[in-house]
């Protein structure tokens, strides 16, 4: 993920594996609102950083084709 942002990086899990937000997020082990906080831009007051830990989460679920880029 080099200048990817990580709303951009959620859409791109989200439309690589062609799954809706609340499958992501369970999928990812994540509360679906707190995903909701992570999708908001970083300019927004509701927005939330995602944990190193949540990032990774979400990294795996990309085809291993696709992490190795990142």
């Amino acid at each position: 993920m080099t200048d990817q942002t990580q709303q951009e990086l959620l859409q791109e899990v989200k439309a690589e594996l062609g799954i809706t937000w609340d499958e992501l997020a369970e999928e990812a082990g994540i509360e679906p609102r707190t995903l909701k906080s992570y999708r908001l831009p970083s300019t927004s007051k509701g927005f939330r950083g995602m944990d190193k830990f949540v990032l990774d989460a979400v990294k795996k679920l990309l085809p291993s084709k696709k992490r190795k880029k990142s």
